[in-house]
């Protein structure tokens, strides 16, 4: 490898530690002095541990209660964690349980001030040739510079997963977009990455699809194994019930993408059968009722229809990412 980037070994190796490194800031999040504009908030989903740091293993610094809005200043290579600020201190909430508004993927790596932590990048690839990087991910227009080659860079984000796309990277502690052509992965899975694609409608889609099959196979799964050994003979704890879908993809979001149409009548139709199943299941609960053979033999039937149309939703995953407009993956692009 000819050149070897500044990345410090602190940002390179180990693991997030909760308590190193800090003699003379502890207290650096805790009583932030300014204040830097931003334009991205995030909002809880439940009640979250605001932490000192990125990471379960860093100190509570207080307990956000949910559908609070925070502005955001920072974020983890992976996006896993975002730092905000709630009542006058700065410190970090898993992204698992937050919503946002904004260019979340644009905010600063490690963040504003932050607590002295040892991490392992999510990702990091080396240049394969002189490499042009942009502002933006869509590569336009003319390139701010170039990356040498055999550089080590480390990746923040993406614009899609396969074929030709585009990679986040930081490069002299800005972040900039590159193709993925241009860089040889070395170490860890770029696919922890935070997909840009969530900024644009068709985007979205995807991610929502991916999610609505993801919930209904759970329910399926668990509804299928109550059904199956009621069919065998065995008896069944009546609670917890599984839980019911509510498909996040709606008509209107069909009639403004109708490449989509197929998988949502499918992913309907599973859901259907599934929730039908769970109220069977519900009712063959109630004192006095009495369960049949047929009964059963019914709801077997049911779910193998759900499974059926699990499969056609879930095959459309696929073909459907692929052909995002935003995703060229015919060709490297011009650089």
């Amino acid at each position: 490898m000819k050149t070897r980037s500044c990345l410090a070994f602190l940002t390179c190796v180990g693991i997030v530690l909760g308590v190193i490194l800090a003699f003379g800031r502890i207290h650096a999040q805790d009583t932030p002095t300014e204040v830097p504009p931003t334009s991205v908030y995030v909002t809880t989903q439940d009640f979250l541990s605001l932490r000192q740091g990125p990471g379960t293993a860093f100190q509570r610094l207080a307990v956000v209660p949910a559908t609070t809005t925070l502005p955001a200043y920072g974020r983890s290579s992976d996006t896993q964690w975002v730092q905000v600020l709630y009542e006058g201190q700065r410190g970090w909430l898993s992204s698992r349980y937050l919503v946002w508004s904004g260019d979340i993927i644009d905010l600063p790596v490690d963040g504003v001030d932050p607590y002295p932590f040892i991490r392992r990048a999510a990702a990091v690839g080396v240049t394969t040739r002189e490499t042009p990087f942009f502002a933006n991910p869509d590569l336009t227009g003319t390139p701010l510079g170039t990356i040498p080659i055999d550089y080590e860079v480390e990746l923040t984000g993406r614009l899609g997963e396969r074929g030709f796309f585009q990679f986040q990277v930081r490069w002299q502690g800005q972040l900039y977009w590159v193709g993925n052509w241009n860089i040889r992965i070395v170490d860890g899975d770029y696919l922890r990455l935070l997909d840009l694609a969530y900024l644009y409608p068709y985007g979205r889609l995807i991610l929502r699809l991916q999610q609505d099959v993801a919930l209904a196979l759970g329910s399926f799964r668990q509804i299928d194994g109550v059904w199956s050994r009621l069919s065998g003979g065995q008896q069944v704890a009546c609670a917890p019930l599984p839980p019911r879908i509510d498909n996040e993809l709606t008509e209107e979001d069909v009639l403004r993408e109708p490449l989509f149409g197929p998988a949502v009548v499918a992913l309907n139709d599973a859901t259907a059968n599934i929730n039908t199943a769970i109220s069977a299941f519900e009712d063959a609960c109630a004192p006095g009722f009495v369960l049949t053979r047929d009964y059963v033999q019914a709801q077997s039937l049911r779910l193998a229809e759900a499974e059926r149309a699990l499969l056609v939703a879930g095959s459309f995953l696929e073909p459907l990412a692929l052909r995002n407009p935003l995703l060229d993956t015919s060709t490297g692009g011009g650089y």
